[in-house]
């Protein structure tokens, strides 16, 4: 599946990211503090904004 590159994708994935992380109590299922956006490795970064370009995808077709 191919998305467009937005300009507001990092800022949705950073806000999808940090909305998760809240619904979790920062912890990972081995219950570990997550790391910030910042820490994150560039690979789990990119994965975060498909996510988010999929769901903007989604709304979009759906609007």
């Amino acid at each position: 599946m191919i998305f467009k590159v937005r300009p507001d994708t990092d800022r949705l994935a950073q806000d999808a990211y940090a909305a998760y992380a809240a619904s979790i109590d920062n912890k990972s299922i081995r219950g570990e503090d997550l790391p910030p956006w910042t820490e994150l490795t560039t690979p789990v970064q990119n994965a975060w904004k498909l996510a988010a370009e999929a769901v903007h995808h989604r709304v979009e077709q759906n609007a």
